[in-house]
C-alpha cells in the first residue's frame, strides 16, 4: 500500500538546508543572462496568489521496507558500445547500496562480431575485484561466473535496424515491469523507479539510495530529476564521488536541425541542496517513479530523429502533469564518459537500409514537429499518434507549456528560462488524481466550505444548520410564497382596469 513519505517517516526532520542556490549566468548563449540566485524552498508553489496554497502531490513509496528497498530499473541504449556498457553494468550493481533492488534492461545493437554488452559486464563481475563486482550492503546474489545476472534483461537488436535514440529508447521501454502488466513475476516483481542513462555511463558508491533522496526533496510524485551530468573524471577509481559544487541545469533552447527546439548545453547551478525545478528534460540521465514511462511512452514512429527527441518529451512529460528538476549536489551520483563513441546509429547502414531514410526522417521530424504543435511541410506518420500524444487527455495545455518552457510557434522570439520557475497547477487535476490515488489538488471538502455561506441565523459561522432544524424553515418559506402568489392573483382579478 502506498504511503506518503512525510506521513511514513520515522526519524527525526533534518535541519533546514541553507538558502542560496545561484544560476550562473552565461554571455556565450543563444539567450545571454546573468547570476540569478534561487528560491528553491518556493518552488513548488505557484507565483498566481490565487493559487499559492495548491502543491504537487507529494511522494510516496510503494515498496514495503521503504525508501531504501524500493526497486530501481536502470535502462541504456546501447549501440556497438559493449565495453563501455559492460563497465556501465559493473559499477551499477557494484557501488549500489543494495544492489538486490537493482534491475538493469540493455537494448543491445550490434553486428556480427561484436561483443555484448552482458559479455563484457560478465568478464568484469566474474573476476570478483575492486569496487564493482557486486558487492553492497547484504550482497545475497554473487554467483562465481556473472553474479546478477537474473538481475539483467536483455532485449537484442542488429544495429542495421537502428532507426536513431528515440525509437531504442521505445523498445527500451519494454522491459520495465509495470503493475498489471503480466510480468511482475520475474527478479523482484514490479520496478518502482525507473532511471534512463547513456549506456557509457559511470555510477558512484551508494548512488541508489542518493538517487531516491534527491527524488523525495522535489516533493512531488510527478517529479523527474533530470539534466547533462558532468564526465566521469568525477568518479575516483574506488567509486567515490569527487562531488561538484555546481550542477548542470538545462534552461535554454536554440534551433536544431530543421528548426525543431534544441536544448542549449546546460549552465550551472552553485549550491544546489536540492533539486531545482527546470522546463528541459536531457536524455542521458532522468530519474523519475516508472508511471511516467508508462504514462508516456518513447515514440516508436519518429525514425531517425535526434534533434527534438529531448524537447519532445519535456513536452509530453509536462502536459501529462510531470515536473522536471535538475539534481543537486549530493543526488549527482551518476556520471557520463564523454569520449568519443566507437560508432554513430547513422552509420553501418546497407545502401537497402538507406533507400526510404530521406522519407522515414522526413516523416519522424514531422511527427515531432505535430507533438509540440510546431507547423511542418510534407507527410507524416500519424501511426498511434494518440498512444504517443494523447492531446484528449492533457493535465496541462500545450500553451501552458510554451510559455513554461519560452518557446512559441506563433512568431515570437524564443526566451531562456535561467531563473526561478514555479511549479504550474493541473488545468485539468482529475487527470492526475486519477492516477494518484487519494490525492486531490483541491480538496472536494475545501471547496465545499468556500462555496458555503459565512454566517446563517441560528448557526455558527461557516457551519450551516442541521437538516431537521432546516426543514420547518423551508416550509415556512414556501408557505410565504404562496400566499404572496394568491395575493397577486387576487388584486390582479378586482382590479383589473
Amino acid at each position: 500500500m502506498a504511503t506518503d513519505v512525510a506521513a511514513a517517516a520515522a526519524a527525526p526532520a533534518a535541519a533546514p538546508a541553507p538558502s542560496g542556490p545561484v544560476l550562473v549566468g552565461r554571455k556565450d548563449t543563444t539567450h545571454p543572462y546573468e547570476d540569478v540566485e534561487l528560491r528553491p524552498d518556493t518552488q513548488n508553489t505557484p507565483q498566481d496568489p490565487a493559487l499559492a496554497h495548491l502543491r504537487p502531490p507529494p511522494p510516496r513509496i510503494d515498496t514495503e521496507g521503504g525508501p531504501q528497498a524500493s526497486p530501481i530499473f536502470v535502462g541504456m541504449a546501447s549501440f556497438r558500445d559493449a565495453v563501455r556498457c559492460g563497465y556501465t553494468l559493473w559499477t551499477a550493481f557494484g557501488r549500489a547500496k543494495n544492489p538486490d533492488r537493482v534491475r538493469i534492461g540493455v537494448y543491445d545493437q550490434t553486428i556480427q562480431g561484436d561483443g555484448s554488452c552482458l559479455e563484457e559486464y560478465c568478464k568484469l563481475a566474474g573476476k570478483g575485484a575492486g569496487k564493482g563486482a557486486g558487492g553492497g550492503d547484504g550482497d545475497t546474489n554473487a554467483g562465481a561466473d556473472c553474479p546478477r545476472r537474473d538481475q539483467v534483461r536483455i532485449m537484442e537488436s542488429h544495429a542495421g535496424e537502428s532507426r536513431g535514440p528515440l525509437v531504442s529508447r521505445h523498445h527500451l521501454q519494454k522491459l520495465i515491469r509495470h503493475e498489471g502488466g503480466g510480468d511482475e513475476a520475474g527478479d523482484g516483481g514490479v520496478d518502482e523507479f525507473c532511471l534512463h542513462i547513456d549506456a557509457h555511463s559511470v555510477f558512484t558508491n551508494d548512488w541508489d539510495r542518493y538517487l531516491i533522496d534527491d527524488w523525495l526533496m522535489t516533493e512531488n510524485e510527478m517529479g523527474v530529476v533530470t539534466t547533462y551530468i558532468h564526465d566521469i573524471g568525477g568518479v575516483k577509481p574506488d567509486g567515490t564521488n569527487r562531488g561538484w559544487s555546481s550542477i548542470p541545469h538545462i534552461c535554454d533552447v536554440k534551433a536544431g536541425a530543421h528548426g525543431i527546439p534544441r536544448n542549449e548545453a546546460a549552465t550551472n547551478v552553485r549550491d544546489a541542496h536540492r533539486p531545482i525545478l527546470q522546463s528541459k528534460w536531457g536524455a542521458g540521465f532522468s530519474f523519475s517513479k516508472c508511471h511516467s514511462e508508462a504514462a508516456i511512452p518513447f515514440d516508436g514512429s519518429a525514425n531517425w530523429v535526434f534533434d527534438g527527441e529531448e524537447f519532445s518529451r519535456a513536452a509530453l512529460l509536462w502536459m501529462d502533469g510531470y515536473d522536471m528538476y535538475s539534481p543537486s549536489t549530493k543526488g549527482h551520483a551518476v556520471y557520463h564518459n564523454y569520449t568519443s563513441v566507437p560508432h554513430l546509429f547513422y552509420n553501418d547502414k546497407t545502401p537497402e537500409q538507406l533507400r526510404n531514410k530521406k522519407v522515414e526522417e522526413q516523416m519522424g521530424i514531422n511527427r515531432i514537429k505535430l507533438h509540440i504543435g510546431q507547423g511542418f511541410e510534407g507527410q507524416v506518420d500519424a501511426t498511434d499518434l494518440a498512444r504517443y500524444n494523447p492531446s484528449h487527455r492533457r493535465a496541462r495545455s500545450l500553451a501552458s507549456f510554451q510559455n513554461f518552457t519560452g518557446v512559441f510557434f506563433d512568431g515570437r522570439e524564443w526566451e531562456h528560462r535561467c531563473h526561478q520557475l514555479h511549479w504550474v497547477p493541473y488545468e485539468h487535476p482529475e487527470l492526475v488524481e486519477e492516477r494518484i490515488s487519494g490525492w486531490e489538488m483541491e480538496p472536494r471538502h475545501h471547496l465545499r466550505q468556500q462555496h458555503q455561506p459565512a454566517e446563517m441565523v441560528g448557526a455558527a459561522p461557516n457551519q450551516g444548520l442541521p437538516c431537521e432544524a432546516m426543514v420547518p424553515m423551508l416550509l415556512a418559506v414556501n408557505a410565504a410564497s404562496l400566499a404572496i402568489v394568491l395575493l397577486v392573483v387576487l388584486f390582479r382579478k378586482n382590479f383589473r382596469p
